[in-house]
């Protein structure tokens, strides 16, 4: 009950009341500190930094940011900005959930979370995200900068639309496919050299480049007959498809603008 009632008091002060502070910390107690938890983090407007550290709660440093003044004015008229900031944060049974839905005055996050912790992370507008030292299951998503992951033991999912995602590994988590796409900017991700997996890498306007030994793998077209007026069609996706050490699970890499580097540790 006592934890319940400080994380109310937490929620209340940041998402209703207008304040002169624009940045500030506070400290998050994991209801089982000995135990995996998750953090589901969000912004719609600003950036995200996640690091792990060998603490047993999770830290939460804020930073509000205003857009540009000039932006919005209009005929010669002010606009006029306060200073509420929309941040909610909540944990029940080790997830954390941390989220600010406002695109006018946004939020800067900066949190560090125990080694081992699972994370879905996600940003809509003018921030980069920034993820390191986690252990665990990534789910990362930005949809309009970069995604940068350094250190990682685990696995990962990151998808941006417009912005370079760039990964390294230092150990990944066995039997365990991944994906990674984006529409523009490069993707660059770093694995160790015993890793073992087969690769389905497709871009539409760059170039695929590795350092690994690549076994190639050739497909047959798909061929398929529609139900529905009983049309024919073959489909060739243009995909390359390549084993590492062997083969292994299936890593799933889109790009539409840009590099495919895979890079060996």
């Amino acid at each position: 009950m006592k934890r319940r009632f400080i994380l109310a008091s937490i929620l209340l002060s940041l998402s209703t009341i207008a304040f002169a502070q624009q940045s500030g910390d506070f400290v998050v107690p994991l209801s089982n500190p000995n135990q995996r938890g998750k953090l589901k983090a969000h912004v719609h407007f600003g950036s995200i930094t996640v690091k792990g550290s060998p603490r047993k709660d999770v830290l939460v440093k804020y930073t509000a940011v205003e857009r540009d003044p000039k932006q919005g004015n209009r005929d010669g008229l002010k606009r006029i900005t306060g200073e509420a900031m929309d941040l909610e944060i909540t944990e029940n049974n080790n997830v954390v959930r941390i989220g600010s839905n406002s695109f006018s005055n946004g939020t800067d996050l900066e949190i560090e979370v125990p080694l081992d912790f699972d994370l879905t992370v996600t940003s809509f507008n003018e921030g980069a995200m920034f993820i390191s030292n986690v252990s665990g299951e990534l789910e990362l998503t930005n949809h309009n900068d970069d995604i940068t992951a350094e250190n990682i033991s685990g696995s990962v999912l990151a998808t941006s639309f417009n912005g370079e995602l760039k990964i390294s590994f230092n150990k990944v988590k066995e039997g365990v496919p991944m994906s990674f796409s984006t529409f523009n900017g490069d993707i660059d991700i770093t694995f160790p050299a015993t890793l073992k997996a087969t690769f389905k890498m497709k871009t539409e306007q760059g170039e695929v480049l590795s350092d690994f030994d690549m076994n190639m793998i050739k497909e047959a077209p798909v061929q398929r007959k529609e139900t529905s007026g009983g049309t024919y069609k073959v489909v060739i996706d243009g995909s390359i498809k390549a084993q590492v050490n062997g083969g292994g699970p299936e890593f799933i890499i889109k790009n539409h603008n840009g590099d495919i580097i895979i890079r060996k540790r």
